[in-house]
């Protein structure tokens, strides 16, 4: 339960509270003198609406993740291809990294007794291995490192998408009204380059992820 609401804090609240911030910005000129029309329930409706946004955009996350942008970072669920022989280092750090996840990959097979056999394609045994690494260091509590660069990746992800959503809304009050150009123009600009940094910061420590999660179970296996 702790470890949930860690999560949850992380991943949606805070998210959530930025990325209101970011539109209360944009919305602040027109609606800025209607916002303080409001008594002091305004900040608790504040803090439901950040966290209601901060889960919507950890849903779309999701959703981008697995129609999109998996496809177009890595060429394929970064489960299914970590251990292919041509995309791994999309993925992992190094040959080193892959040739040690590849014993793993014969280790669990043979602890376990997996029949490949009934295993469709290599995709389905890679992600069926990570699943078991996971499980194993979940159930032993050494997915620490794991899940904090976890929580960076989907934060990341939810600020990068609160970036994108706000550029659409500058563009639509610039559309609407007519006014502000300089201010929305600069905003407008200082959102691109967040999101370009959010976007890397997603990629870069969800690989770490991948990589922390590997190397925690090769320790962990050669220490059984």
């Amino acid at each position: 339960m702790k470890k949930f609401n860690i999560f949850d804090f992380f991943t949606m609240l805070v998210p959530g509270v930025i990325i209101s911030i970011l539109f209360c910005i944009s919305l602040s000129y027109k609606y800025y003198e209607t916002w303080n029309t409001f008594g002091s329930e305004k900040y608790t409706v504040f803090i439901i609406i950040s966290y209601l946004c901060g889960v919507a955009m950890q849903q779309i996350g999701n959703i981008l993740d697995e129609k999109v942008l998996y496809k177009y970072i890595y060429g394929g669920h970064p489960r299914e291809i970590f251990l292919l022989k041509d995309e791994y280092n999309k993925v992992l750090n190094s040959e080193l990294s892959y040739n040690e996840a590849l014993k793993i990959r014969e280790h669990i097979i043979d602890k376990y007794e997996i029949n490949c056999k009934n295993i469709k394609n290599i995709k389905q045994l890679n992600v069926l291995v990570f699943s078991y690494c996971l499980i194993l260091e979940e159930k032993n509590h050494l997915t620490y490192k794991s899940d904090k660069m976890l929580v960076i990746s989907e934060m990341s992800r939810s600020l990068f998408l609160g970036c994108i959503f706000t550029l659409f809304l500058n563009f639509f009050m610039i559309y609407k009204y007519k006014s502000y150009y300089k201010f929305y123009m600069i905003e407008s600009i200082l959102l691109l380059v967040l999101a370009f940094i959010f976007a890397y910061r997603k990629v870069q420590y969800e690989k770490y992820r991948y990589n922390s999660v590997l190397k925690t179970f090769l320790v962990y296996m050669n220490e059984k």
